[in-house]
């Protein structure tokens, strides 16, 4: 036997044997750059880091390869905890990419998971033939509003329509979006991460028997964010040629945040350093670079953000820094301005995307806390001259959607549905809209309705009382899942699963969402109409589905909001000089309409009031901060 071992280690860094055979094999093989793959051999390519063997995969009579762990960039540990990626290391002898359940770390109940040294990509191939040239897709996982371990899903519906699947690990939470405006935290590590994870692909693709000028980038919830910034990023020019965001967008008000600093001071406080009226925010820098992993996920996982908000998320960045910038300005704007790559995408929301709040309903206790305090609900990208006049709206919006009733149990499908159109609803289709008025590449908008019991069984129980999708539910038939083999389907559940695996890979192969299952044509969106393509039950018939296209569905939701956000949208800014933040707070608020309340496509970014959080910008309090052992932070927190 002979051992072989990674010349830089990860965190998951152990060591792999193979037999002596294996080993001649591959150095046979190693020495024909990317060659066609022979039955019976083990899979091996040799990429730009060297060579890496993989696994063989036989299912159902279908075989497909598999790559695991590959790492896309350098260890993140100690001092580079928070800053942008490093380039991947080098092999020095043959990696064995078996890898399997690499995960960044996030906080789930009752601790945490993952390991910060995560930066890996999966890939899952069809065949290895540099010849070939199939249309990638990467995946961009959203798990930002979970907190329970949910199953893991096989690509194989996709990989069977001859396409390339790579799934990119990125850091998330504090590790990913701590945004201090410093050199050591200048915030967007997560999405730099995908930038390099995407160069990875472009770079080495191509050897698995990918074509790197084909590429997708999808994603889901919190990854559906994340996907759509990346778009928007100059720093992904040339790297994305069509995209697909599932339940998420860049202008949802949770994917960039209003005030980098208000929850880093919090956490801070809540491991025992003082805070005082000075400046010296590198200090805050250095708090969280020594504390531990355990510590800083235990007080992220108590925070009760009711606004929705993510206490670290995406941020304008810090222009004074040196380093490349993944978002010198708001999605908003650029939006607004055109200023991004065009490329064709795919927008899209289920019917019921509040249930992604239905825990917090029962374990939070949300539904008292909303009925005391409904203000407290409302989301981050609004601001108010008042607090008189930030009441008198959450007024308005409580009996919108609750009348005059109280809010608990008995009306938990209103609680549903405010959630649901707050976080994800609305934003989605004023981005479809937004894309299509600036864009000129097709936009596509779907609303997935469909509840079968594929679906049922991947999101869990629900109150009866809630009919129709939950979020989240439409994974179910577009990945390969281990529940659907315990569950009884029918032909809706298959009709679906076609329709979709069809429309998603042929839109990465064509950039036209197609389906040879389906007769239904999926119109674009457009400046005058926001047509949507509607996945459902077949009316009076559970067993049955169908996709139809509308036209302007939830239009008086999408209206009365759309007022709101003309009087009161807050837009993500940098501010990070007291000077800068004291021009913002000499001038007046400007409530110009917004251009989603028209059909004609603006010409030049609308007015906006030019207010950021109060904290940013502001001469940054200076951090007392006292050297405490990691093991003394995570004694004080988990007592």
């Amino acid at each position: 036997m002979i051992c072989l071992r990674l010349n830089r280690s990860l965190t998951v860094d152990r060591v792999v044997s193979v037999t002596m055979w294996s080993v001649i094999l591959l150095s046979i093989l190693a020495s024909a750059q990317g060659q066609t793959q022979t039955e019976g051999d083990p899979p091996s390519v040799t990429i730009a880091q060297g060579s890496v063997v993989g696994t063989a995969v036989t299912s159902s009579g279908f075989t497909h390869y598999e790559f695991h762990g590959i790492p896309y960039a350098d260890s993140t540990s100690g001092s580079h905890r928070f800053k942008a990626p490093r380039p991947a290391p080098t092999f020095t002898q043959t990696f064995v990419a078996d890898r399997k359940g690499i995960k960044c770390v996030k906080a789930i109940k009752g601790g945490y998971e993952g390991t910060e040294d995560c930066l890996v990509a999966n890939v899952y191939t069809p065949a290895i033939d540099p010849e070939k040239k199939y249309p990638v897709m990467v995946w961009i996982k959203g798990s930002e509003f979970e907190k329970t371990k949910g199953p893991e899903l096989s690509f194989r519906n996709l990989i069977e329509k001859e396409v390339i699947v790579v799934s990119l690990n990125f850091r998330e939470s504090i590790l990913g979006y701590l945004c201090l405006g410093t050199e050591t935290a200048p915030g967007n590590a997560g999405l730099k991460d995908i930038i390099a994870g995407l160069q990875w692909v472009k770079d080495n693709i191509e050897q698995f028997g990918g074509d790197p000028e084909s590429i997708t980038l999808f994603g889901h919830g919190s990854g559906a964010a994340a996907v759509d910034l990346v778009t928007l990023s100059p720093m992904s020019k040339g790297l994305v040629h069509r995209a697909i965001a599932q339940s998420g967008s860049s202008i949802s008000p949770w994917s960039v945040t209003r005030d980098p600093t208000q929850y880093a001071i919090l956490v801070a406080e809540q491991l025992g350093h003082e805070i005082t009226e000075e400046l010296d925010i590198e200090k805050l820098s250095e708090v969280f670079t020594r504390t531990s992993v355990a510590a800083l996920m235990a007080v992220i996982d108590e925070l009760d953000l009711t606004d929705n908000s993510l206490a670290f998320a995406p941020c304008i960045e810090n222009e004074h820094l040196d380093d490349e910038k993944f978002l010198e300005k708001s999605p908003f704007s650029t939006l607004t301005e055109g200023t991004y790559t065009k490329i064709p995408m795919i927008f899209g929301f289920v019917e019921n995307e509040g249930t992604i709040r239905f825990d917090e309903a029962l374990e939070a206790d949300w539904l008292t806390k909303m009925d005391q305090s409904f203000s407290d609900f409302i989301q981050p990208d609004l601001e108010f001259e008042t607090t008189e006049e930030k009441e008198s709206i959450a007024k308005e919006i409580r009996s919108r959607y609750f009348n005059s009733n109280p809010i608990n149990m008995e009306n938990i499908e209103s609680y549903i549905d405010y959630h649901g159109d707050t976080m994800v609803l609305i934003s989605v289709i004023r981005e479809a809209r937004l894309r299509a008025g600036s864009s000129g590449e097709p936009t596509y908008l779907y609303e997935f309705s469909y509840q079968g019991a594929v679906g049922d069984a991947f999101v869990g129980s629900l109150p009866a009382s809630v009919v129709g999708a939950a979020h989240g539910q439409e994974l179910a038939y577009l990945f390969d899942i281990d529940t659907a083999a315990t569950v009884e389907t029918n032909a809706g559940d298959e009709f679906v699963q076609k329709v979709l695996v069809e429309r998603w890979t042929n839109f990465a192969k064509t950039g036209r969402p197609t389906s040879e299952s389906s007769a239904s044509f999926w119109p674009v969106v457009n400046s005058g109409n926001t047509n949507v393509l509607l996945i459902r039950n077949e009316p009076n018939s559970i067993n049955q589905a169908t996709d139809v296209p509308i036209t302007d569905p939830h239009r008086e939701d999408v209206d009365f909001w759309n007022q709101i956000y003309e009087e009161h949208f807050l837009d993500a800014e940098g501010h990070w000089t007291a000077e800068e933040k004291e021009e913002e707070e000499e001038e007046e608020v400007d409530t110009t309409e917004d251009p989603l309340m028209t059909t004609e496509t603006p010409e030049t970014e609308p007015d906006v009031p030019d207010s950021a959080s109060a904290a940013v910008g502001y001469t940054f309090l200076i951090l007392a901060f006292f050297a405490v052992v990691d093991k003394f932070h995570s004694a004080q927190i988990l007592a």
